[in-house]
């Protein structure tokens, strides 16, 4: 088994837990805790989200694909790490004075307080690293870890609606721990180097290149919780809006795992100019992921309707609405994955990603400044995917220009097929079924049924290959 494929699957094992532990914990703490306390901690964590891209400025992204270009060589790669993490203790030091100035400023500043712990960790991750080397199973493991001790304090600690300081503390010291727990296993790769403080202006200018469009596409995620909060100053309205985001995210975490996977293999391949096996990993990758991503995309908005009642409970009903509007995010996402991690970092075109970056950003406010006072959390959706495929199309059309896309969506007519006639089917069962977990198990088998089904029927060659390697296995097991 090549080395991506071993990573694809250490991050899609990880990437099961992390479908699971939100099942799991959404419905507990949206009946314990409520909207609106759940409004303040999604107020917190977009805030710190912000702060935390400023400070760092895209220093992960940057770092790791600077040490996949230098990762054959020892001393280099032991070299860039020691620049590159001191950079980040510097930069988060400053970081840590702005997030206190935020906290003061703020009516949650004890909470801020609470969550500075999940600040910190984000500023001694080292799990870019690994990352750059390709090696997922160390990231893999440290987010299992701190994700099943916030669940298991989850179920634990918080009891009742006062209870928010607790949610916010689990989160941040289990972020902070898993962070820690993966220091030991650098010094499989590296050896201690002082670090070369004159190689800091070099490292912060790359960086800061990368930062610029990081920030942009940060401003642009987590700007619509934050303007929610300003222009209605109601929290319940940010809970119903990030908790159907948070459930559109769940499973397009496995698509996107595939560009992280990607990214450093293609920074390498860039780096040694070879651009025919760029084009090949990029059609793999988009075939791949648009496989998935079109019946994921219809999937959700199908079953919304009977999921969100009996999941989240009645105080939640409104976030129904917001998830059918938000789910092409699946798709919008997909696809600035395979364009902008996969390509455009890994071979260094930042400018092209500032530039769309930057209008995305631009259309998200003006789009919620027009609708979120009207609208609400509604508004705030719709701003949402207008600014996404806003960033699509401007990236494609520049990918365009350089590669031929052509080959890569050779086989987007049949997904986009197969997956709406599976939406009827999942869909109307919500006219004849009242909401249930199991009405939504059977419309989830009835959706994966017609759409491998369909594929099958078709001959699907990505279909066909997936059947052969699980007769491969099953072979190998008897």
């Amino acid at each position: 088994m090549n080395k991506i494929a071993k990573n694809y699957i250490y991050n899609v094992l990880y990437n099961i837990l992390v479908l699971i532990v939100p099942l799991l914990t959404a419905p507990y703490l949206a009946r314990v805790l409520g909207a609106n306390q759940l409004g303040i901690y999604s107020y917190i964590n977009s805030t710190t989200s912000i702060i935390i891209s400023i400070s760092l400025i895209g220093l992960s992204s940057y770092g790791s694909r600077q040490i996949a270009y230098v990762r054959d060589d020892t001393t280099i790669t032991a070299r860039t790490f020691a620049d590159v993490m001191c950079l980040r203790f510097f930069l988060g030091i400053i970081g840590s004075i702005v997030y206190c100035v935020c906290a003061l400023i703020s009516d949650y500043a004890i909470l801020f307080a609470f969550y500075y712990a999940y600040y910190f960790g984000n500023v001694i991750d080292c799990t870019w690293f690994f990352v750059g080397v390709e090696d997922m199973k160390i990231p893999a493991l440290k987010n299992t870890i701190a994700k099943l001790i916030a669940t298991i304090g989850i179920f634990i600690a918080v009891k009742e609606s006062d209870d928010l300081w607790k949610y916010i503390l689990l989160l941040a010291l289990s972020n902070l721990v898993g962070m820690i727990i993966s220091y030991p296993q650098l010094k499989k790769y590296l050896y201690p180097l002082r670090p070369n403080f004159k190689s800091f202006p070099k490292h912060y200018v790359g960086a800061l290149m990368l930062f610029l469009p990081s920030l942009v596409s940060t401003i642009y995620l987590q700007v619509d919780k934050v303007m929610i909060e300003w222009l209605t100053n109601d929290t319940a309205q940010i809970s119903f809006y990030d908790q159907a985001e948070k459930i559109v995210l769940i499973p397009l975490t496995f698509i996107t795992v595939l560009s992280n996977v990607m990214m450093p293999r293609i920074a390498n391949e860039f780096s040694n100019n070879n651009k025919e096996k760029i084009n090949e990993l990029l059609t793999k990758a988009c075939r791949a992921s648009l496989f998935m991503a079109f019946p994921l995309m219809f999937g959700i908005a199908g079953i919304s309707n009977c999921f969100i009642p009996w999941y989240l409970g009645d105080e939640f009903s409104a976030t129904s609405t917001a998830l059918m509007i938000l789910a092409p995010i699946v798709l919008s996402n997909t696809l600035i994955g395979i364009s902008g991690t996969q390509y455009f970092i890994a071979t260094n075109q930042i400018k092209i990603l500032l530039l769309s970056n930057s209008l995305a950003a631009v259309m998200n406010i003006l789009v919620n400044a027009l609708m979120i006072p009207k609208f609400g959390y509604i508004g705030a959706a719709v701003a949402t995917l207008i600014s996404n495929y806003t960033l699509v199309l401007v990236q494609y059309y520049v990918l365009s220009k350089q590669i031929s896309i052509r080959k890569m969506f050779s086989n987007t007519l049949r997904y986009l097929i197969a997956s709406m006639i599976m939406f009827v089917f999942v869909f109307g069962l919500n006219f004849i079924c009242k909401p249930a977990p199991s009405v939504t198990v059977i419309q989830i088998l009835l959706g994966a049924i017609v759409f491998f089904g369909i594929m099958f029927v078709i001959k699907d060659e990505l279909t066909g290959e997936i059947v052969i390697q699980i007769k491969r296995r099953i072979k190998r097991h008897e």
